[in-house]
């Protein structure tokens, strides 16, 4: 997909649909600067503070749920994992939106799949850490265990198909260490089915929606209107619909992106992604907080979101 030109040069044919369509690619533009933003954040992520409310939710976890083999942080490494992979997929959704003057090729397709996936990840990591209660954010991150467990063990099972059908491709004493490797996974899984009881995790489409009204519901003190004006969970949920024809190849989306169109999907998609992952950050980064501390020195947050974090500190996770 390529900018239509009409005989123009870039310039001109930016200008022109800039003037049709209210200025779209100056807020693609200003959008994907603000993409890069939480990157070094994603790189050098916080711990959680002792006293803070995600470090007693991680002592709850382990002596809840001993027998997941979690680790010391289980929820949260449930809740930071999702943010680092949602702040690359940001960054590098703005590289590509930077190089639409240079090469002429917006990577509509691409910068779509990317805000979707996004937007994905942040949701999770919301769902996970918003009730005031420990006990259901505990409970949520073990949910959130289990469905990775059987995740992980359809992944196992695969790689066990193979070297059952073909052990000869593999040396001996590595098909006995992954064999090894999935009995002992296996059972652990079996126990910890066994002794816990546990939800089911939500579909990322309801995940995605309640995160967002969550977010409507809590609108951040360092928004500027974008949330605010015009709310999150209508936009989120349109995203995660038409982003869907994009990350799987369907073509129903082209009835809706001609004429330029296109570009106002992208802004969109950027702002509501932008939101949601930005409100995740601060929502971890508050949990991560003791309530009534300030900002750390080495912090690479970025200070625009301060004043969210200081408040959902003190709001959601006071004690």
């Amino acid at each position: 997909m390529t900018i239509p030109n009409m005989g123009l040069n870039a310039e001109q044919a930016e200008t022109l649909l800039n003037l049709a369509t209210n200025g779209v690619l100056n807020r693609v533009d200003e959008r994907g600067q603000r993409c890069g933003e939480l990157y070094q954040w994603g790189l050098h992520p916080r711990t959680a503070d002792p006293g803070s409310a995600l470090a007693a939710d991680d002592a709850a976890f382990k002596a809840t749920y001993p027998l997941t083999l979690a680790g010391p942080q289980a929820v949260s490494e449930h809740a930071l994992f999702p943010l680092m992979s949602a702040a690359e997929s940001l960054h590098t959704a703005g590289i590509l939106i930077a190089r639409r003057k240079s090469h002429r090729q917006p990577h509509i397709a691409e910068v779509l799949q990317l805000c979707r996936v996004a937007m994905e990840c942040a949701a999770l990591t919301i769902w996970l850490l918003n009730d005031p209660s420990s006990d259901i954010r505990r409970d949520r991150c073990m949910s959130e265990e289990m469905e990775q467990l059987e995740q992980q063990r359809r992944f196992l099972a695969i790689g066990e198909e193979e070297e059952t059908t073909n052990p000869s491709r593999y040396p001996p004493q590595l098909l006995t260490m992954n064999g090894d490797h999935r009995r002992k996974f296996n059972m652990m899984v079996a126990d910890a089915k066994a002794a816990y009881t546990f939800d089911k995790t939500p579909s990322f489409t309801k995940m995605i929606r309640e995160s967002a009204q969550w977010v409507d519901a809590h609108v951040p003190a360092h928004d500027t209107g974008e949330i605010g004006d015009h709310g999150l969970e209508n936009p989120a949920r349109s995203l995660y619909s038409y982003g869907s024809s994009f990350i799987h190849g369907y073509k129903w989306m082209t009835d809706y992106a001609r004429g330029g169109t296109v570009f106002t999907l992208i802004a969109d998609a950027l702002a509501v992604t932008l939101n949601m992952v930005e409100c995740a950050v601060c929502l971890y980064e508050a949990a991560s907080r003791d309530p009534g501390s300030g900002r750390r020195d080495e912090s690479y947050v970025p200070k625009r979101f301060e004043p969210t974090i200081a408040t959902w500190s003190t709001e959601l996770f006071g004690r």
